[in-house]
């Protein structure tokens, strides 16, 4: 090759370098003048993080000051897989420190990602073993994490938070924008190529504005009571499960809501979802006999019953349209005291059928089973009834015995303060005060009326018939030593999802009541879902829990036994108002298919020995009555009875051949 062409060459390729070199200051350039402080801003946002601290949650209470809920010092601990120095000793005693099975920590030092957490939430002491391992590769942040230190106790109240510390269920969720603060430390932290983290600017610093506190009305030692109550009756009887609410009546604090089975929000991830639910205020189911306390008020209130009232039961068996109702036993003639004290189905029903089905479901309203009780809990349900415009008369039956519908226990304590209450419905609640970190009153409860339902004549009478379900009826296991006790048993039968209508085995046993019924300082629920051993009654399986939670809790709350039992017992006459002197026909209204009658007209005559109602009645049914009174009878015409005289209600000398009865009978039907 000449000289020529290595010089040509030569020239070439430094023209080509000039071009290269021109080409990459032109670049540089541009990328330092014209796109730098895009490209600056890029990489910064590339390469650090304005990291906020964790708020501390604020803590829940219980009214006696005990913590349910609080945040602690903790930290994140993670590996760099990379930078990972340590040995199979070494990583058998990581796993141990962190509780661990040595596979999954031997997995995740082993992942191809740059930065993996071995363990969230691990204490600060726990750390400071690890760290005298000296293990390379692994590091930690620091955070807070969510602490119940009486563990499932109220846990379903409380509810727990998730790993990033958000309110998921109870007071946790509720309150979630008042418990957690907020933060107000940033802190910048800038990431190398490997992913490693380095905090600019100092030490970890608390944060100086905690989250609100939140006190409820709930008090531990008596939920702690509600909750081994329940769960030992669930246990004895093989239940599904079960809940118990104890409250306030005069207030409306709830001072314990128990559910079973438990569950530790420490540990919430390791229980069944199911276990979370707060069965007392999502729940809903049929009352049954319970509701019968809820027909008496009604039926006093609208004047179509009287509580010594006589009523026919039929024997047992009665037919409404195409359907026949049964009582657990076959009554026959009972007065309306003993109707509520034997739990009467059919007595219940006929009283129902006079209230009529608006009159029944605007008492279900005014008592609250139309709408939530805004206990301030996520997930509260209202109750299922349909309305009263569609009601056949079937379902009017067994509405005024609590089937065809369905309420939340919550609903129904409420219904039954209201009548210990004299009538008064109180709003229940169970947050008594939210105080922010800077001291100020966020939230505070107070007891509030929801209005009277019923006059206090009228809850007293109801008040009787309920002391007399647990001394002389249903209701006797629910009976605790030096206190009077009001209260009303249930079993009812539960819906068969599959094959439809009732199931034949599966019952809810329930109980709810208050003590002591004169001066009524607790009221108190049990329901246990599905008994499967033993009896299913709410008699047997409820009414002992009853007894159990009042008799450890009434001294509790500085109530104490009489010293003379019989001042807490007194016989109380039937309320002048409650007296009806006669009955009017009415065409509108049937109370059994046989003939109508009219709402009684009030009388104001002392309690003694009173004439029943026969109006509807058969002869036969008339005569056997009357002759089990001792009393003449002077009949006029046949079939049932249209008229009678003395009237339903009116006083009568003691039973004898003197006291004669004169009734009209007609066949017309």
């Amino acid at each position: 090759m000449s000289g020529r062409a290595v010089r040509l060459r030569i020239a070439l390729t430094m023209a080509g370098f000039a071009m290269v070199l021109l080409g990459l200051g032109l670049r540089a350039t541009q990328l330092t003048l014209v796109d730098g402080q895009y490209l600056r801003s890029k990489a910064r946002q590339q390469q650090t993080r304005m990291l906020a601290t964790q708020p501390r949650r604020g803590r829940i209470l219980d009214r006696t000051g005990e913590t349910l809920g609080l945040t602690r010092e903790s930290v994140d601990v993670f590996v760099r897989p990379r930078d990972l120095m340590a040995g199979e000793g070494d990583l058998a005693q990581l796993a141990s420190l962190l509780d661990l099975p040595v596979d999954v920590v031997q997995r995740r030092v082993g992942s191809k990602s740059p930065f993996v957490y071995l363990k969230r939430r691990v204490s600060p002491a726990r750390w400071a073993r690890i760290r005298r391992l000296g293990i390379g590769g692994v590091g930690i942040e620091n955070t807070r994490e969510r602490v119940y230190p009486l563990g499932p106790l109220a846990g379903h109240v409380v509810g727990f938070t998730g790993i990033d510390g958000q309110g998921l269920e109870g007071i946790e969720r509720q309150f979630d924008q008042d418990l957690r603060g907020e933060p107000d430390v940033l802190h910048v932290v800038e990431r190398d190529g490997r992913g490693r983290r380095w905090l600019l600017g100092g030490e970890w610093e608390p944060l100086s504005r905690v989250g609100a506190r939140v006190e409820l009305t709930i008090d531990a030692g008596i939920q702690y009571v509600a909750e081994t109550e329940l769960e030992r009756a669930v246990v004895e009887f093989g239940a599904k499960a079960g809940t118990a609410i104890v409250m306030d009546p005069r207030s409306g604090e709830i001072l314990a809501m128990a559910n079973a089975p438990r569950f530790d929000p420490n540990l919430f991830a390791s229980s069944s979802p199911s276990h979370w639910r707060n069965r007392a205020i999502t729940d809903v189911y049929e009352p049954g006999s319970t509701f019968k306390a809820i027909l008496a008020a009604a039926g006093l209130r609208a004047g179509a019953v009287f509580p010594e009232e006589i009523i026919d039961c039929e024997g047992g068996a009665f037919r409404v349209g195409r359907r026949t109702i049964h009582d657990h036993r076959h009554y026959d003639l009972l007065s309306f005291n003993d109707i509520i004290a034997h739990s009467s189905n059919i007595g219940c029903a006929k009283v129902g059928a006079r209230i009529g089905s608006e009159g029944l479901a605007a008492a279900f309203a005014d008592f609250g089973f139309r709408r939530k009780t805004g206990i301030r809990l996520p997930g509260e349900v209202s109750s299922m009834i349909r309305p009263a415009s569609s009601w056949r008369p079937i379902d009017l039956a067994t509405a005024s015995f609590g089937q065809g519908i369905a309420v939340s226990p919550l609903q129904l304590i409420n219904a039954f303060s209201g009548i210990a209450n004299g009538g008064e419905m109180m709003r229940p609640y169970i947050v008594r005060r939210v105080i922010a970190g800077d001291g100020q009153v966020v939230l505070e409860s107070a007891p509030t009326s929801l209005g009277r339902v019923i006059e206090p004549d009228i809850a007293a009478a109801v008040t009787d018939m309920l002391v007399r379900v647990v001394e002389e009826g249903t209701g006797k296991q629910s009976q605790v030593p030096g206190f009077v006790v009001a209260g009303k048993t249930g079993t009812s039968q539960k819906i068969d999802p599959i094959g439809g209508g009732y199931h034949k085995t599966d019952r809810i046993a329930s109980f709810v009541g208050f003590v002591p019924a004169r001066d009524p300082a607790l009221t108190i629920l049990v329901v246990v879902d599905t008994p499967t051993r033993g009896s299913t009654y709410g008699g047997v399986v409820a009414a002992p829990v009853f007894r159990r939670i009042a008799d450890r809790v009434l001294r509790r709350v500085g109530v104490f036994p009489r010293q003379d039992p019989l001042l807490e017992r007194p016989r109380r006459a039937t309320p002048a108002g409650l007296l009806p002197a006669t009955f009017q026909p009415n065409p509108n209204q049937s109370e059994s298919g046989r003939a109508t009658f009219g709402a009684p007209t009030l009388a104001g005559a002392a309690f003694g020995q009173v004439t029943p109602r026969f109006l509807g009645m058969s002869m036969r049914r008339a005569l056997v009555l009357a002759q089990k009174r001792g009393w003449s009878v002077r009949v006029e015409g046949s079939g049932y009875v249209v008229s009678q005289n003395p009237p339903a209600g009116a006083p009568l000398p003691d039973k004898g051949p003197e006291t004669v009865l004169a009734l009209n009978f007609a066949t017309d039907r």
